[in-house]
């Protein structure tokens, strides 16, 4: 064990520079969501470069729509595939797994707040910089050289060795779908989310909601005799944001940070009006509900209509106008691994081993594609990675390539120990 540890420590290091030149060269490949295929292309390049074998899976909408977490995005499907590499066991009691990640990246957002272009891909002091970097494309690096670094020194695995690499994850998880429906199944699945190496086995779910609400329009210079409808959104919203205090209070979880944000409720847009000088009669509000571990979806959506329509009655003018409620797209089910289970047990104790410090736990109050493999394929999955998931999604996205290297020798262990 302590040669292996020490031939895979000298691997990663030996291979720095190619990790740090393969992420840029990542970002710098267009893969906004609807725009899958040439990341996945690229990908399959430098899988079967380690003599995997690959096929890419198309998303079929249509085939998808039987599993209840399943939403269509907006997004055209023509150019949006999965990709799954295998490095095929040789049989023994060696089990299987999965290696998986997401190739979709959120957008830019204003490019002048860049300190470059978003999509540059700059290795400058030991970060490489882009949109993506991060999240993820860093540890689908990680998960790739991890098996290129195994190959150069002849490792050979006993059990089967996926790597997966799916689109749509930003958006509902299309692509983990996909893969699923195509047959994609291991005995364990570890998704190369940025977690800071910490092992996540729990994630909250979310699901997107839109409520519309109606007053009645008159000129601003006679307003009292209107219904201002954001006046009326306000007791919705105030009543919302207390359920939401409410829902955390009586939830408890050791492995989340912040025990009042579990399960978040947010709104994230809300349109009103069409004149300056008119008192607004219909608006539209859109945001997304937390739901808690063990906490169905049906659950959620219960006490959130229970408490529109509660806050509504105590309203003359919205008890005779009730709000509507619409849930669409993003639905996200909350997921959990047991702490105990063979597949954190092993990873738990292949990190202690490379890294030399014991592993941390944690829980996620974002979504992902953890519950699709874990609810609809009976895997059992953790997010594990390099990065620091805050720096997701906002300016300047970076990756720090010494924690993707920690993050290669960890995985590469994990495969010695777990497809042995």
């Amino acid at each position: 064990m302590k040669q292996l540890i020490e031939q895979i420590r000298n691997e990663a290091e030996n291979n720095r520079s190619n990790l740090a030149l393969l992420i840029g060269e990542m970002v710098r490949i267009r893969s906004y969501s609807g725009e899958a295929e040439d990341m996945q292309l690229y990908l399959r390049g430098k899988l079967e470069e380690l003599g995997m074998e690959t096929r890419l899976v198309k998303v079929e909408p249509d085939k998808l729509e039987k599993y209840k977490g399943f939403s269509y995005d907006g997004f055209s499907y023509d150019r949006r595939y999965s990709l799954i590499g295998l490095k095929k066991g040789k049989g023994g009691s060696g089990r299987s797994l999965i290696l998986n990640g997401h190739v979709d990246v959120v957008p830019p957002g204003d490019t002048s707040c860049w300190i470059d272009d978003p999509l540059s891909g700059k290795y400058v002091n030991g970060r490489v910089y882009g949109r993506g970097a991060l999240d993820m494309k860093g540890g689908l690096a990680a998960g790739i050289m991890a098996i290129k670094i195994l190959e150069d020194f002849g490792y050979t695995n006993s059990g089967d060795l996926f790597f997966s690499s799916v689109c749509g994850e930003e958006t509902g998880g299309c692509g983990a779908f996909a893969a699923v429906e195509s047959g994609l199944s291991a005995d364990g699945c570890i998704i190369l989310e940025p977690t800071k190496l910490k092992i996540c086995h729990i994630q909250s779910g979310c699901h997107t909601f839109k409520i519309t609400v109606k007053g009645r329009s008159i000129h601003a210079c006679m307003a009292y005799k209107g219904i201002n409808v954001i006046d009326k959104f306000y007791i919705l919203y105030d009543a919302l944001k207390k359920m939401d205090r409410r829902r955390h209070e009586r939830f408890s979880n050791r492995f989340y940070e912040n025990p009042g944000n579990v399960a978040p409720f947010s709104v994230g847009t809300v349109a009103a009006g069409e004149w300056p000088s008119s008192v607004p009669d219909l608006l539209e509000a859109h945001g997304r509900m937390g739901i808690f571990p063990g906490e169905t979806v049906e659950e959620m959506h219960r006490e959130f209509e229970d408490t529109l329509r509660q806050a509504a009655e105590t309203d003359s003018w919205l008890a005779e106008n009730l709000p509507e409620i619409e849930w669409y797209e993003g639905l996200f089910e909350p997921a959990e691994t047991d702490i105990n289970s063979d597949l954190v047990k092993t990873l738990a104790a292949s990190h202690q081993q490379i890294l030399g410090r014991s592993v941390q736990y944690d829980a996620a109050t974002y979504g992902s594609d953890m519950r699709i493999f874990n609810l609809y394929a009976n895997i059992p999955t953790v997010l594990y990675g390099p990065g620091d998931v805050s720096l997701a999604h906002t300016v300047n996205e970076y990756i720090e390539i010494d924690q993707v290297l920690e993050a290669v020798c960890s995985i590469a262990l994990m495969i010695t120990n777990w497809c042995q």
